[in-house]
C-alpha cells in the first residue's frame, strides 16, 4: 500500500485491510522489514499487507519492488498533485481525503486505468475497505447479465433473491437490457428501486414508441435516450459506487467495446442499439451497435482472480405466448422479434462457450415471454426469482468455500 499524497491516511487505511482481510484469512503486517524478514512473514500469512507513506522514499521503493498487488492511497483528491510510482497504471484506488470530483475522478480514470477505485470516509474506514479486501482475498463476488429484450427483466427477480439472503454484489457487467439492470445495482439500488425505475422507463413510458419509416431502424432511439437521461441524468461509469461494465459492438471495426468509463446515457444507448430495430449510434467517434450481437452474456470482460462469478443467462429460444398455431406449425413472428432473434444467433452460442467461466450460472425459464413483450415484466420477473432460488444452495456454497 503506496501513499500518493502527502496527507494519505496510509496506516489509518492499511490496518483497515488488514483487519477486513482477516476476518477471511491470515493476514499479518510485519511492520519494516527486509527480504529474509518478508519471506518469513510469507510462510506464516496468506496474505503479507507492507505499507509505506510518499516521503519514506527507501522503503516505498523496497514495496513496490516485492508487492504482488499495489494499492494507491490518495489524500488529496486531485490526481495532478500525486506522486505516483511507475507501477500505477491498473493499481487499486484509494480516495481517502476531501470528495473527488467528477472531473477528478475521470483524470484518474484515464491516467491510471485502475483496477478498483474504493472512496474511504476517516470514520468508515473498516466498512470502507471491506470490498477492497474482498478482492485481494479473492472472495468479491460478480455479477454478470445477459441480454435478451424484454426477458432480461428476470434479471429484477435474480436481484431481489440475491439480496434476500443477503449476497453483495461487488462487481456487475451486462449486455444490452443487462446492461440497463447491471447498472441499477451498480447505482447501489436495493432490489424495489431497481424494479421501479424498470417499470418507470420500460413499461409506463414506452422507449420503443418513436416509430420511424425504417430507412436506419424501425424506431428512431430519441425516446430511448431521453428515458436514459431521466433516470441517470448526466452521471458517469466513473462515479458508480460499485464497478460496472457495458457492451456494445464497433460496427464498422466488427469487434466487441468493453465501456469503463463515460456518462451511462452514452455507453448503455450504445449497448442497447440492436441493429434493425434502433439504428447505430455514434460515439466517440465509431458506430455502436448492440453488445448482443457479438457478446450476449459478457463473462469475459469480469473474470478475474478478484473473485467468482455469478452469470445470469437469458435463452431467445423458444417463443411467446401464441407463438405457435393450433395445429403445432410455428407462427411467423412480428418484425421486432424476428431481428432480435436473427442478429443474436452468433453471440448466444459464443454465450454458451462463455459460461464455463462463471462459477454459477442462473437459467431463467422465460419462453413464455416475448423478446419485445415489456409488458410481461411480472412473468419474467418471476421466472428470474424461481431460477435465482434453484441455483441458491450453489451461490451460498461459494460464498462460505
Amino acid at each position: 500500500m503506496i501513499g500518493v499524497s502527502g496527507d494519505a491516511p496510509v496506516p489509518a487505511v492499511a490496518a483497515g485491510l488488514l483487519t477486513a482481510l482477516s476476518a477471511r484469512l491470515r493476514a499479518v503486517d510485519p511492520g519494516r522489514v527486509d527480504r529474509d524478514g518478508l519471506d518469513r512473514a510469507e510462510r506464516v500469512a496468506d496474505k503479507v499487507v507492507l505499507h509505506a507513506a510518499v516521503e519514506d522514499a527507501g522503503w516505498r521503493d523496497f514495496c513496490l519492488r516485492v508487492a504482488d498487488r499495489i494499492v494507491l492511497v490518495a489524500g488529496d483528491p486531485n490526481p495532478q498533485a500525486a506522486r505516483l510510482p511507475a507501477r500505477a497504471r491498473g493499481a487499486d484506488l484509494v480516495l481517502a481525503g476531501p470528495a473527488a470530483s467528477r472531473e477528478h475522478r475521470r483524470q484518474w480514470e484515464e491516467l491510471i486505468t485502475p483496477r478498483s477505485v474504493h472512496v474511504v470516509h476517516y470514520r468508515r474506514i473498516l466498512e470502507n475497505v471491506r470490498p477492497l479486501a474482498a478482492r485481494i482475498a479473492g472472495r468479491s463476488i460478480g455479477l454478470v447479465l445477459g441480454g435478451g429484450g424484454a426477458r432480461g427483466f428476470a434479471h429484477l427477480g435474480v436481484l431481489d433473491e440475491l439480496e434476500r439472503v443477503g449476497v453483495t454484489i461487488d462487481r456487475f457487467a451486462g449486455t444490452s437490457m443487462g446492461a440497463v439492470i447491471a447498472v441499477f445495482g451498480a447505482c447501489g439500488m436495493d432490489a424495489a428501486t431497481a424494479d421501479a425505475y424498470a417499470y418507470e422507463y420500460f413499461i409506463r413510458h414506452n422507449p420503443l414508441s418513436d416509430y420511424a419509416f425504417p430507412v436506419r431502424g424501425l424506431v428512431r432511439g430519441r425516446r430511448t435516450l431521453t428515458l436514459l437521461e431521466a433516470a441517470f441524468g448526466d452521471r458517469l461509469v466513473e462515479e458508480l459506487p460499485k464497478e460496472f461494465r457495458c457492451v456494445s459492438v464497433d460496427l464498422l471495426a466488427r469487434r466487441p467495446v468493453v465501456h469503463r468509463r463515460g456518462r451511462l446515457v452514452d455507453v448503455i444507448g450504445c449497448s442497447l442499439r440492436l441493429p434493425g430495430i434502433y439504428p447505430p449510434q455514434v460515439y466517440n467517434g465509431r458506430l455502436h451497435v448492440d453488445g448482443g450481437v457479438l457478446d450476449n452474456l459478457p463473462v469475459s470482460t469480469r473474470a478475474s482472480p478478484d473473485g467468482p462469478l455469478i452469470a445470469v443467462s437469458i435463452g431467445l429460444g423458444g417463443g411467446g405466448p401464441g407463438s405457435a398455431r393450433q395445429d403445432g406449425s410455428p407462427k411467423v413472428p412480428g418484425i421486432g422479434d424476428t431481428l432480435m432473434r436473427t442478429m443474436t444467433i452468433g453471440s448466444q452460442r459464443g454465450a454458451d462457450a462463455a459460461l464455463s467461466l462463471a462459477q454459477v450460472v442462473i437459467r431463467p425459464d422465460t419462453g413464455a415471454v416475448g423478446l419485445l413483450e415489456f409488458h410481461q415484466i411480472d412473468a419474467a420477473r418471476e421466472a428470474g426469482r424461481v431460477a435465482a432460488r434453484e441455483a441458491m444452495p450453489h451461490i451460498m456454497a461459494l460464498l462460505n468455500r
